[in-house]
């Protein structure tokens, strides 16, 4: 699967293609575009929550532990290993963060 950088999404060709897309479905189901596009964007957003929620499952159940803190807290007293613990906590740190940033998204939105 090619990804595509933010910039080629905004470029005048995709948006074309992205608007005729939801004029199509809007048409189609009788939906109106905006609520298409707001519920798109929803369940992106959950399914990136989710995503990001199991990985953090995944960190805190290999090193046992409910945080980051917790996680930096094994590898400084020694009870967990450095290499590559390490490179591990900054991952889960990235995706607790991550997490919490969609978490407000969603929360921001009209329900």
């Amino acid at each position: 699967m090619k990804l595509i950088s933010h910039a080629e999404n905004r470029s005048p060709t995709r948006m074309t293609e992205t608007s005729e897309l939801v004029d199509r479905v809007s048409k189609s189901l009788g939906v109106p575009p905006g609520e298409l596009v707001a519920g798109g964007v929803k369940m992106y957003l959950r399914s990136k929550l989710r995503a990001a929620q199991a990985e953090i499952h995944d960190m805190e159940t290999t090193y046992r532990v409910s945080s980051p803190r917790e996680l930096e807290e094994k590898i400084k007293e020694g009870s967990a290993e450095e290499h590559p613990t390490w490179e591990d906590l900054i991952q889960y740190e990235n995706l607790v963060e991550h997490a919490d940033k969609i978490r407000r998204e969603l929360d921001s939105m009209p329900r």
